[in-house]
């Protein structure tokens, strides 16, 4: 093989090399963000049902706002999105 042959392989090499290591990385960030994901669910069907059963709120009230607090974000970040536009078009002005 020539050297600028085996060089290419070389080159391919290492990136393959880092590429595994940089994908063996993020599997091991994705399974720790997972875990602590599924430790916050936990946590919070806790108090869910802390709360109920303390009588300060329904399991049903307490679904309904969180569902109350997403409606809001996503309404938030439309606005947002909107205004973003907005700069857009006075700037292309």
């Amino acid at each position: 093989m020539s050297d600028s042959v085996q060089s290419k392989v070389d080159q391919l090499e290492r990136a393959v090399l880092e590429l595994g290591a940089e994908l063996y990385t993020l599997k091991g960030t994705f399974a720790k963000q997972n875990e602590s994901h599924t430790r916050f669910l936990a946590i919070i069907k806790g108090l869910k049902q802390l709360l109920d059963e303390k009588g300060l709120i329904t399991l049903d009230d307490f679904d309904a706002a969180v569902q109350l607090g997403e409606a809001l974000e996503s309404f938030n970040s439309s606005r947002d999105t909107l205004n973003e536009i907005e700069k857009l078009k006075k700037t292309g002005h």
